[in-house]
């Protein structure tokens, strides 16, 4: 998969955090970095759990919401387009990925973001990345050539 910078919700972000809702590092202005975002297909939210959760009790909970706005403040006006069932922390290991879909056509608006939502128990560990990306990470935008070599086909990339 091909990450984009510009296409990062949060890198590393922090959610060791008391019950509430939290939103992410960035917000991806949809005017200047996509346009069209998905130009019709559907979108995905990869995101990655780079530190394990952990909470008191080991009850608490995580949701991830993908959430869009009108302007670059992610906050409680911000509407939820898809979100996840809740996570409950032990399940949050290092390393574990979540990929959150968006269908084609729900994204209204300029800015979007994520919304994470601690609840049941106050986390005391855990940071995620989250980047938006095409489902199944294909770049469509580069065709391979194909060459015959001794009556074998090989593919070999565009030469600039």
């Amino acid at each position: 998969m091909i990450l984009d910078k510009l296409l990062e919700f949060s890198d590393g972000q922090d959610l060791l955090q008391s019950q509430g809702s939290f939103y992410s590092s960035n917000a991806i202005d949809l005017s200047t970095t996509l346009g069209d975002p998905g130009a019709g297909n559907p979108l995905a939210v990869v995101i990655v759990v780079d530190t394990a959760f952990t909470s008191s009790a080991s009850t608490g909970t995580v949701v991830f919401a993908v959430i869009d706005e009108e302007n670059a403040t992610l906050d409680s006006g911000s509407i939820v387009i898809v979100q996840t069932a809740p996570y409950i922390v032990t399940s949050l290991t290092l390393g574990k990925i979540i990929v959150i879909l968006i269908p084609a056509g729900l994204i209204t608006q300029q800015f979007l973001g994520m919304k994470y939502t601690i609840g049941t128990d106050d986390t005391t560990a855990g940071t995620v990345t989250a980047h938006l990306a095409m489902p199944g990470g294909a770049q469509t935008n580069i065709k391979p050539i194909i060459k015959h070599d001794g009556g074998r086909a090989r593919s070999s990339p565009p030469s600039n």
